[in-house]
C-alpha cells in the first residue's frame, strides 16, 4: 500500500497501548485469529474474454494502493465511464484492490460513491469486535476493565499480531461482493476481468490472485502489516499487503491480463517537508515509504498513460473526506483529459462494450436468482463449536443465500472471543450465458479458527479517578479471562487490582444448556481505606477488609439481556487509623440473597451515542451483625441519544434498604466525579439514596478513523440525596463541565464541577461518562 507506514507507524504509536479496543470502548477483546482460507493463485485455463466489438486495442487499469487516498480511483473511474473509456482488464493492490473488485463485479461509479461517502469505513477500522456484537461476558469485561490492554496467554504473554481487527473489514467485503465469495469463482468470468496482488511472508513475493473467494483475496492484498492480521492461505503461507512489492500492478495488468494499454492511477504524494524529518514517526515513516515509492515508479514505466491524482493534502486515513478524495480523482482525470480521450470509443461502440460486460455478470443470476442454502460444512473449532455453529445456520435453511444473514449467524461463535470467522459459498461453476436454473442449491464451508495467542488472556489496565481537595483513587487491574475452560461457553474469570483497593477475585462461570442457563461460584477479598468527611473535611480514616462467596444461577438469555438469582456471605472487619467519626461500625457477618436482572442496549462501553442501560436488583440482607434484617432494592439505568453533533444522556440509580437499621459496612454512599462531582469521595452514607444526571456531549473534533471517536465538550447536571438515621436528609445538586476524549487508551475526562454549600472541584477520570 502507498505509504504503509503512513498508516501503520501512526497508528501503532497512537494504539499500541490499547490494541484491539473498539473505538470509543475501553478494554481490549481476544485478538484476531489469522482465518486460514483457500485462495488459489493460478490462472485458469478459462481464456480472457474478446474485446468487444472486435479491432479496438484492450485498455487495462491499474490501482495504486493507499489507504482513504484509493477513494479517488472512483472519482477516475467516474470520469472514463462519462467520457466513454473502456476498460477491458483491471488490477488493483491494497485499496485500489478494494475498488477495482468493486468495479469489476459490476459496482458503477455512482454505487462506489454512494459507499466512499457513507460511514462503512467507520465500521472497517474497528480496534475490537463492535460492542454490540460482544456477548454478555465481554461487555461485562470492556465496561469493568476500563482501557484495558490485552496479552495473550497460550504461549506466555503475547500482544496479537495487528491493531485492527478482522472482523470490521472481513463484514464490509462479505457483504458488498456477495455472489464473489465462491471458491469456483475465476476472475476471467467477472464483467471485467480482474486481479489484485498480494505479498507473501513466506516466499517474499508477490502473489496474483486471479480466482478463488473474491473477498478473501481482497483481504489479502489490503492487509497492511501490523494494522491487519495476515491471512493464511491454503498452503500456510502468510499474505499480507501487496503494496510492500507491487503497489501499481501494470506489469499484471501486461502479463497476466494481456492489456494492450495501460492506463495506471497514481496517487501523487507531497514532496520532503519537515514534518517528515522532524520526529521519529516522521522520518521511519518516510524511509518506510522509499521502497513502496520505487516500486511504483518502476511500475509507472510499463503504462501508457498516468493520471497522477495530487493526494498530498490528504492522509491514508482520511476516510471522512470521500468526497473531496472522489472529486480530487475526478478532477485528475481531467487534467490527463487530451491523453484518455485517445481510447474513447463512440457511443455505437460504448454501447456495444457494456452489453458484453453486462452479459458477463455470471454472478448476476445469484442476484437475480440466488441459490438456496442446503448443506453447511464447519472446518476447525472443535466439536462443541462445530455444533453451535451448525445450530446458528440451520434457521438459514432452504433460504436464498444472504450475506447479511450468513454473518449475522456467525456473529455468536465469534462474539465471546477466542474465534474467528470466515465463510465461502460452495456452487457449481456458472458458465457465460448458464441459465438461471442452472444455479441450483447451494452450500456454505465455514472455517473456524482459533486464536494463536489465546485463551486465556490477561487484561491490564488502569482505572483512575482524582479530584482537587480531595483523596485520588487509582488502581491497576489484572483479568484473567480462561474462555471454554470445562466446556464450550463456560469460563473461569479472576481479577486482582491494586491501588487505592486492593482487591482479588475468582468465579467460575459455567453454561449449563446451549439456552443461556448457567451458575456461577464466586469469591472475593477486598482491602481498602474509608474516609469519613464533615463539612468537605476529612476528620477520619477507616481500614476496611471483606471476605465474601457466593453462589450466582440464572439464564443469559441474549448478549442484551440475562436474569440471575444469587446468595452470599460476606465476613467483614474494621480498624481506625486515624481520627473519630462516623459509623457505627461493626464486624462480622452477613448474607445477602438477591434477584438481579441486567439489559444492555448500548452501541458501546463507554461513550454510547444510542443505547439504554438498566440494572435492577430486589432482596434481602439478613444475619446481619448489630443490622435489622432489611430488604434491599438497587436500581440503575442511562439512556442516550444522538443528536446533530452531540450526545443527550441522562442516567439515575436509586439504592434503598426502605430505611432499615442497617450498619456499616453496608450503607450506600454518593459523592466523587459523576456521583456528585463536586463532592469528596464517598462523602455522603445512608440506607436510602437516589441519584440523578442528566449532560450533553459536543463533538468538537474527530479523531482519524478508527482510533476513537473525538473529543468533546460536556455539560452537564446532578442532583442526588441520601437519608440515614443518624444524619438528615440532603440534598447536593452541582453542575459540571469539562473536555472529554474518547481515545484508544479509553474515555479521558477533564472538568470542573461547582455545587451547592460551596462546593467546587476539578477532577480527572479515565473512564465513562454516561
Amino acid at each position: 500500500m502507498h505509504k504503509v507506514a503512513a498508516i501503520l507507524l501512526p497508528t501503532f504509536f497512537l494504539a499500541a497501548a490499547a490494541l484491539g479496543q473498539q473505538s470509543g470502548t475501553s478494554s481490549a477483546p481476544p485478538a484476531d485469529p489469522v482465518l486460514p482460507v483457500s485462495l488459489p493463485v493460478a490462472v485458469h485455463p478459462i481464456p480472457l474474454p474478446a474485446i468487444v466489438p472486435a479491432g479496438r486495442p484492450s485498455i487495462g487499469l491499474a490501482l495504486e494502493g493507499g489507504g482513504a487516498l484509493g477513494l479517488a480511483h472512483v472519482g477516475v473511474i467516474q470520469w472514463l465511464e462519462e467520457h466513454h473509456v473502456p476498460v477491458d482488464r483491471l488490477a488493483g493492490t491494497s485499496m485500489g484492490a478494494l475498488v477495482g473488485a468493486l468495479y469489476s463485479t459490476g459496482h458503477t461509479p455512482a454505487e462506489m460513491r454512494k459507499i466512499a461517502l457513507s460511514n462503512a469505513f467507520t465500521g472497517v477500522f474497528t480496534l475490537q469486535t463492535p460492542y454490540i456484537d460482544a456477548s454478555f461476558r465481554r461487555r461485562q469485561d470492556r465496561r469493568e476493565t476500563q482501557a484495558a490492554l490485552m496479552f495473550g496467554l497460550k504461549h506466555g504473554p503475547q500482544l496479537r499480531n495487528a491493531v485492527f481487527s478482522d472482523r470490521g473489514v472481513n463484514e464490509f467485503l462479505f457483504t458488498n461482493l456477495p455472489t464473489s465469495n465462491r471458491q469456483e469463482l475465476d476472475y476471467n468470468r467477472l464483467p471485467i476481468p480482474f486481479r489484485c496482488v498480494a505479498t507473501d511472508l513466506n516466499t517474499l513475493q508477490p502473489v496474483t490472485f486471479a480466482a478463488g473467494p473474491l473477498p478473501q483475496a481482497v483481504r489479502a492484498s489490503i492487509s497492511i502489516p501490523g494494522v491487519f492480521s495476515p491471512v493464511l492461505d491454503r498452503n500456510g503461507h502468510y499474505l499480507v499487503d501487496g503494496g510492500i512489492l507491487d503497489n501499481l500492478p501494470t506489469d499484471v495488468l501486461r502479463q497476466s491480463l494481456k492489456a494492450e494499454v495501460v492506463i495506471a492511477v497514481r496517487l501523487q504524494d507531497s514532496p520532503l517537508s519537515g514534518v517528515d524529518t522532524g520526529s521519529i514517526v516522521g522520518v521511519l515513516n518516510r524511509a518506510f515509504s522509499a521502497g513502496i515509492v520505487h516500486n511504483v515508479d518502476e511500475a509507472e514505466r510499463l503504462a501508457d498513460v498516468v493520471v497522477r491524482v495530487p493526494v498530498g493534502s490528504f492522509s491514508t486515513t482520511d476516510y471522512a473526506k470521500g468526497a473531496l478524495l472522489v472529486d480530487a480523482g475526478y478532477q485528475a482525470a481531467e487534467a490527463s483529459r487530451a491523453a484518455l480521450l485517445r481510447y474513447a470509443v463512440s457511443d455505437e461502440t460504448w454501447d456495444a462494450y457494456v452489453a458484453a460486460r453486462q452479459g458477463r455478470i455470471g454472478d448476476r443470476q445469484l442476484v437475480d436468482h440466488p441459490s438456496l442454502l442446503r448443506t453447511v460444512k464447519v472446518e476447525g473449532g472443535g466439536p462443541a463449536a462445530v455444533r453451535q455453529v451448525l445450530a446458528d445456520l440451520q434457521p438459514l435453511n432452504g433460504q436464498p443465500l444472504s450475506a447479511t444473514s450468513t454473518l449475522n449467524a456467525l456473529k455468536r461463535i465469534q462474539s465471546n472471543g477466542g474465534f474467528a470467522a470466515s465463510y465461502e459459498v460452495l456452487t457449481p461453476a456458472l458458465g457465460d450465458g448458464a441459465a438461471a436454473d442452472s444455479v441450483g442449491d447451494a452450500g456454505i464451508l465455514v472455517r473456524l479458527s482459533e486464536d494463536p495467542t489465546g485463551p486465556p488472556y490477561l487484561l491490564v489496565g488502569p482505572d483512575v479517578a482524582a479530584s482537587t481537595s480531595n483523596i485520588t483513587r487509582g488502581e491497576l487491574a489484572l483479568r484473567v479471562v480462561d474462555q471454554n475452560l470445562g466446556g464450550f461457553g463456560s469460563e473461569f474469570r479472576g481479577e486482582a487490582r491494586i491501588g487505592y483497593m486492593t482487591a482479588l477475585s475468582a468465579e467460575y462461570y459455567r453454561l449449563v444448556r446451549p439456552s443461556g442457563y448457567f451458575f456461577e461460584p464466586r469469591t472475593r477479598i477486598v482491602r481498602e481505606p474509608v474516609y469519613i468527611w464533615a463539612n468537605q473535611k476529612r476528620i477520619a480514616e477507616r481500614f476496611q477488609q471483606s471476605l465474601d462467596a457466593g453462589l450466582e444461577a440464572g439464564r443469559t438469555f441474549t448478549s442484551h439481556l440475562q436474569a440471575s438469582a444469587e446468595w452470599r456471605v460476606e465476613d467483614t472487619r474494621w480498624s481506625l487509623r486515624t481520627g473519630t467519626g462516623g459509623g457505627p461500625y461493626l464486624s462480622g457477618t452477613a448474607q445477602t440473597a438477591l434477584f438481579h436482572v441486567n439489559a444492555d442496549e448500548a452501541s458501546t462501553s463507554a461513550v454510547s451515542p444510542n443505547g439504554f442501560r438498566l440494572s435492577a436488583s430486589a432482596g434481602a440482607i439478613f444475619h446481619g451483625v448489630d443490622s435489622a434484617n432489611a430488604p434491599v432494592m438497587k436500581l440503575a439505568f442511562s439512556r442516550t441519544r444522538p443528536w446533530k453533533d452531540n450526545i443527550l444522556g441522562i442516567s439515575g440509580e436509586v439504592n434503598s434498604y426502605l430505611r432499615a437499621r442497617v450498619a456499616e459496612p453496608y450503607l450506600f454512599t454518593l459523592g466523587g466525579p459523576m456521583r456528585l462531582s463536586a463532592s469528596s469521595f464517598d462523602e455522603y452514607r445512608g440506607t436510602d439514596l437516589y441519584l440523578a444526571r442528566a449532560g450533553n456531549l459536543h463533538r468538537i473534533a474527530a479523531l482519524p478513523t478508527g482510533l476513537g471517536q473525538g473529543l468533546y465538550v460536556v455539560t452537564g447536571y446532578e442532583a442526588g440525596e441520601v437519608w440515614s438515621r443518624e444524619a438528615r436528609a440532603m440534598l447536593r445538586q452541582d453542575g459540571t463541565a469539562g473536555l472529554l476524549a474518547s481515545t484508544p487508551i479509553g474515555v479521558i475526562t477533564v472538568g470542573f464541577s461547582a455545587g451547592d454549600a460551596g462546593r467546587r472541584k476539578l477532577f480527572v477520570t479515565l473512564g465513562r461518562w454516561f
